[in-house]
């Protein structure tokens, strides 16, 4: 049995053809979509995976609004020389986090550009990021099995036009994903751009000549891809490009642009009034870094500021969201927030919890606003593909719109700018590659 697969950043999917219709597999029987899959994996203390909304379900009931203590722990001895005294034996420890259930891990797909991210230590075991990703892809395999109740054989997998612009972390990180996939073990495996899978999935139901250009914004890129369709099946692929802009950037912006004043931005300290330290505030960047955060040093910084700080409250705040494991719903709560701006001129984003007390208003031209740099950068990618097909926004009669980020407002206007609105067609924006794929696949 082939199958396609979409290894998202943020959800996954995959899919069969039957040779008549596609039909998605069920890979996460806990989510109100099954089809759909949330691409987290959670570790216990034990070494046992959780994959998807459990994973999710399982982090939150045992981490959000637990107070991370630490204790002393030995790691082993050292060997340590001195001048005038020899070597000797030294005990080492280091300060863990004694009472963690367990790690969870999103955005997996997004860390195999990152060259420092080589490994991570999970309760005393040392995982890569290759081991990672593949105990995810082994469970997905299981799963898809499972639901198929046969042996998969062969399995077409998406990947973006490029991981990242820089061309020796592109490489890397493809490299690392074939790895991946190896250590999971895999059937045969091909890999396919995923907006190109997307256009497959498009030309099933055209019936005339076309340039298309896809439009496939994920959680962690941007892909783009321009192709002539011929009509009765066969295309040609005239250029393709990327950006690594997603929406897990764009909930960045919202937090970083609307949200760390609620956090203790802006607090002085002391009779000389010394700001507040803002490299404590970047690692609210990203919900994984706020864990950073709770290591001791980080804590007391905190800590002598709420003491002699003129903004206690707001730098309670903080103490709760770091030491309370707050930052996954504080991201949950961002990317509903986008996602109501899609549809509203405004939203109230709003958390309670712990000492966290703030309702703020974000109107949607204020987003805008703070996205503008990856709108232009976007722009700016759709325009390299035009140059490189030999194409201008005329030519184009269709742009196909995939991936949840595609639904973002601006982006939409960009390109109903470009193109015309009229020219804009929607896919399913979390399955539309998934079944470009299983159409791959069973060629």
């Amino acid at each position: 049995m082939r199958i396609g697969l979409d290894f998202g950043t943020t959800n996954s999917s995959a899919a069969i053809y039957d040779g008549s219709q596609v039909r998605l597999l069920p890979l996460d029987p806990v989510n109100a979509n099954p089809g759909i899959l949330r691409s987290t994996l959670f570790m216990t203390r034990e070494g046992a995976a959780y994959l998807g909304r459990e994973a999710i379900n399982r982090f939150t009931e045992g981490n959000v609004g637990r107070e991370v203590e630490y204790e002393w722990k030995y790691i082993g001895d050292a060997e340590v020389t001195f001048a005038d005294f020899g070597t000797i034996q030294q005990a080492l420890y280091v300060k863990v986090d004694a009472n963690a259930p367990g790690r969870l891990f999103q955005s997996l797909k997004t860390g195999l550009r990152d060259r420092s991210f080589s490994r991570t230590n999970v309760f005393g075991t040392l995982y890569t990021l290759e081991e990672l990703i593949a105990i995810a892809l082994r469970m997905i395999l299981e799963r898809a099995e499972a639901a198929l109740g046969t042996q998969v054989t062969s399995m077409v997998i998406g990947r973006p036009v490029f991981y990242s612009l820089d061309p020796a972390s592109n490489e890397l990180a493809f490299q690392r994903m074939q790895a991946a996939c190896k250590l999971a073990g895999l059937p045969e495996v091909t890999f396919l751009e995923e907006p190109t899978a997307a256009a497959l999935a498009y030309a099933r139901t055209v019936r005339r000549a076309e340039h298309v250009l896809v439009f496939d914004f994920g959680g962690g890129t941007l892909d783009v891809t321009v192709m002539r369709l011929d009509g009765s099946g066969s295309r040609q692929i005239l250029a393709i490009d990327g950006v690594p802009v997603g929406g897990d950037l764009l909930d960045q912006r919202l937090v970083m642009g609307r949200l760390l004043p609620h956090f203790g931005e802006g607090a002085t300290l002391g009779s000389r009034r010394l700001p507040f330290p803002t490299h404590v505030l970047d690692h609210l960047c990203e919900w994984q870094q706020i864990i950073d955060l709770t290591q001791p040093h980080y804590l007391e910084i905190i800590d002598e500021a709420i003491a002699i700080g003129d903004r206690p409250r707001e730098l309670r705040a903080l103490r709760s969201l770091v030491r309370q494991n707050y930052g996954l719903p504080l991201y949950e709560a961002v990317e509903a927030a986008k996602v109501r701006l899609s549809e509203a001129r405004e939203t109230v984003l709003g958390m309670h919890m712990g000492e966290i007390a703030f309702d703020e208003v974000i109107p949607r031209w204020d987003f805008d606003r703070l996205i503008g740099p990856d709108v232009r950068a976007v722009e700016q990618c759709i325009d390299r593909a035009l140059a490189a097909a030999d194409l201008l926004p005329d030519d184009i009669d269709v742009v196909l719109r995939t991936g949840g980020s595609s639904r973002v407002p601006r982006f939409v206007k960009m390109l109903a700018n470009k193109f015309g609105a009229d020219r804009l067609q929607e896919m399913d924006v979390f399955t539309g590659v998934a079944s470009g794929l299983a159409l791959a696949a069973a060629d």
